[in-house]
């Protein structure tokens, strides 16, 4: 499931612009563009059950 930035900001209780920051670092060090394939990685790699 892809979550919004303000679902994830409220969630960890962060700013919106820090969770920009943090899940765009993420998918650079993943090698990756979007959400969208990070959920397709994350599946692959049986991280989603």
């Amino acid at each position: 499931m892809l979550c919004a930035d303000a679902e994830i900001s409220a969630e960890l209780v962060i700013t919106e612009a820090t969770t920009k920051t943090h899940v765009s670092r993420v998918l650079t060090k993943l090698g990756l563009r979007s959400r969208v394939q990070a959920a397709i990685a994350a599946q692959d790699a049986g991280l989603l059950g």
